[in-house]
C-alpha cells in the first residue's frame, strides 16, 4: 500500500509532466540541435550543437558580459589577456639571479 506521500508524488508528477514543453511525441525532443539548446543570442542556449565545442557556445551574456558587471564577458576577457598564440606565456629567466636564493 502506497503512502499518502507517495500518492501526492505520483499526481504531482502526472500535472507536471503534462506542462513538459519538450516531449516526444510532438516532435519537439529536446537535444543538443534544439533551438532553446544552442546559443542563438536569446540568452536560452548555450551550446552549438557540435562536439566539444566549448570556444563558440555559451549566451549573450556569456560572450559579451553582463550589464552589470562591466569587462565581463569572453570577448572583453580575451581582449584583457596579454598572453596569446601570437604570444605565449614564457617561464621567466632565472639566469640574473646570481644566488638571490639559497635553499635552506
Amino acid at each position: 500500500m502506497a503512502s499518502k506521500l507517495e500518492e501526492l508524488g505520483k499526481q504531482f508528477r502526472t500535472d507536471n509532466i503534462v506542462k513538459n514543453t519538450y516531449q516526444n511525441g510532438e516532435g519537439n525532443e529536446y537535444g543538443a540541435k534544439h533551438p532553446n539548446a544552442k546559443a542563438n543570442g536569446d540568452n536560452k542556449g548555450k551550446g552549438t550543437g557540435n562536439f566539444l565545442d566549448t570556444y563558440n557556445g555559451g549566451s549573450i551574456n556569456d560572450e559579451l558580459g553582463s550589464s552589470n558587471e562591466p569587462g565581463s564577458g569572453r570577448i572583453a576577457n580575451v581582449a584583457k589577456n596579454k598572453y596569446s598564440a601570437e604570444k605565449p606565456y614564457e617561464t621567466p629567466t632565472t639566469s640574473d639571479n646570481n644566488n638571490q636564493f639559497r635553499a635552506k
